[in-house]
């Protein structure tokens, strides 16, 4: 063997020469479980306002002697609806793109197109549960009332229209879910251990509920209640997981607040404030930490600032949640005080959203601002008030019981979900771009037909 000494080309020497092999099947980094499109019964309509007609009395009758009579008497009627309204997304890739794309790929554009779809039915979703139609009717993107808008009695019983439980923190609980059953199954008079209800949680409630159920593992079935979807139950009903009624670990940031002499009508004292943001494809974050403010005339407004919170997976926030004490107030004693738009307009070139990073509280309506910038219009009262529902903690969840029947709840729609071709400019020729569009809203005819477990705090 020759004594030379002789170099070794190693792989790290001949990494210029080492081919790039790149594996053509797409990971999806972000999942979501978003089951009401799915579960709920859907309807095409050909009009804007989804109308419909509910009889709330029936004749009178009773005991009568032989040959008598009772007074005549007929039911009453009443017509009610919901607006239709507008979802959308738009994206685009170059021609060059697809191309140079398309041996790993394959086609590029179908793949965003078909991304782009998947990303419109997360944010319907996320609507159906969370959307506030009264905070967001005057800004650029009006929301339909999702179930957190519509379910929210809850207090005066049966008589009351009562549908929403205040768990206040509790663990889930046989007790707790039983009493959501009873408080639905005691109005509507129908047996709501069937496959036409549905029991809907995060899969932390789900199981931490299994935890409790283990010892009765052979009594809990599962059952497909649409074609594919097989599931877990309780007592018969199905139990279908939700990726929008969690914290997911997330919270508001600091709040500061700021208090004015004019421009108001909130009387001298102190108030405590909490604001929680509900975020795209999640739904509502813990709120802030309180913040306390002092008014010290009769005409006083009172400005609560933040940075925009950034919410799992970076999602983005729709609207807040302000909640209040009432004057003087003790800690901890916040109920939601309204709802406000997340956006407050639009920029110069009429796309780019202008966020909302500050809220003044006038007395009579909260009004969203950035810097010297307001909306054109603002509701005249608060929005959603509800001494009934108070601020979420990290961890604290809801848990929905509903009918599944169409007669109960609907989801109408005139588009669903349908990708558009959008044509190239002059000043961007390459572009191949395209818009997906959808309408719809929740038409929950009977809201004792639903009912909400609220601030539930599963511990797996």
């Amino acid at each position: 063997m020759s004594a030379e000494l002789r170099e070794a080309l190693t792989a790290a020497g001949a990494s210029a020469l080492v081919p790039k092999v790149i594996d053509p099947n797409l990971f999806e980094l972000l999942q979501r479980y978003s089951p009401l499109i799915e579960s709920l019964p859907s309807q095409k309509i050909n009009t804007t306002t989804y109308y419909f007609n509910t009889r709330n009395q029936l004749s009178s009758g009773g005991a009568v002697t032989d040959g008598g009579a009772r007074q005549v008497s007929v039911g009453n009627y009443v017509q009610s609806s919901f607006t239709v309204k507008n979802l959308q997304v738009v994206g685009a890739v170059t021609g060059f793109a697809e191309e140079v794309t398309a041996d790993v790929i394959g086609d590029l554009r179908a793949r965003e197109i078909m991304g782009a779809i998947r990303s419109l039915r997360w944010d319907t979703e996320q609507m159906l549960v969370a959307g506030n139609a009264g905070a967001t009717q005057y800004g650029p993107y009006p929301q339909f009332d999702g179930l957190a808008s519509l379910i929210n009695t809850f207090s005066g019983g049966n008589n009351a229209g009562q549908n929403a439980i205040d768990a206040a923190g509790a663990n889930i609980s046989i007790s707790l879910l039983n009493q959501l059953m009873d408080l639905v199954e005691t109005y509507t008079a129908e047996q709501v251990t069937n496959n036409d209800w549905m029991l809907v949680m995060s899969s932390t409630a789900e199981g931490a509920l299994a935890s409790l159920l283990t010892n009765q593992q052979r009594f809990v079935d599962k059952v497909e209640i649409v074609p594919g979807l097989v599931v877990p139950s309780y007592r018969n009903t199905p139990i279908v997981r939700s990726s929008y009624l969690g914290t997911r670990g997330n919270a508001m940031g600091t709040v500061t607040g700021s208090t004015a002499t004019t421009g108001g009508t909130l009387a001298a004292g102190t108030y405590k404030y909490v604001v929680a943001p509900v975020m795209s494809r999640q739904g509502e974050a813990a709120a802030s930490s309180e913040v306390s403010v002092t008014t010290t005339g009769s005409t006083s407004t009172i400005t609560l600032s933040f940075s925009t919170p950034s919410g799992f997976q970076s999602s983005s926030p729709q609207h807040y949640m302000v909640y209040r004490t009432a004057l003087g107030g003790a800690t901890g004693t916040e109920t939601l005080l309204g709802v406000v738009d997340a956006t407050v307009g639009l920029q110069a070139d009429g796309v780019t959203p202008i966020l909302t990073t500050s809220i003044v509280d006038t007395g009579a309506t909260l009004v969203p601002q950035n810097g010297s910038t307001v909306p054109a219009q603002s509701p005249a009262a608060y929005v959603g008030t509800n001494t009934g529902l108070k601020p979420r903690s990290v961890g604290y969840e809801d848990i929905y019981l509903m009918s599944r029947d169409r007669n109960n709840i609907l989801r109408p729609y005139v588009r669903d979900i349908q990708p558009k071709d959008v044509y190239p400019t002059t000043s961007s020729p390459d572009s191949m771009p395209f818009a997906v569009v959808s309408d719809t809203c929740l038409a929950v005819r009977g809201p004792q037909w639903v009912g909400r477990l609220a601030r539930v705090a599963p511990t797996l």
